[in-house]
């Protein structure tokens, strides 16, 4: 049972690990696009607004939420595969 506690501990770390790394790179690459979208469409104004209006936006959004797949689908297959061998 100690050896299952530290596992998911440490599992749980890592996929920590892997969620930061994934939603930085996600947000850098849209914050990116936005940059992008301002030179492409020579808008005036404030960039600094625009961009933080696009991230605003961003951070609503579906693709926001299912970076939280990171954790939902290693933690269901390992639980599926517990079952499976203990039940089946």
């Amino acid at each position: 049972m100690v050896a299952f506690i530290r596992l998911s501990l440490l599992l749980l770390v890592g996929l920590t690990v892997i969620y930061g790394g994934v939603s930085l790179y996600s947000r850098e690459r849209r914050r990116a696009k936005l940059k992008q979208r301002w030179a492409e469409r020579g808008l005036t104004g404030d960039r600094r607004t625009f961009i933080q209006r696009g991230l605003k936006q961003y951070d609503h959004s579906l693709r926001r939420r299912l970076i939280l797949l990171v954790y939902i689908l290693p933690l269901s297959a390992i639980a599926l595969v517990i079952y499976m061998v203990n039940f089946s």
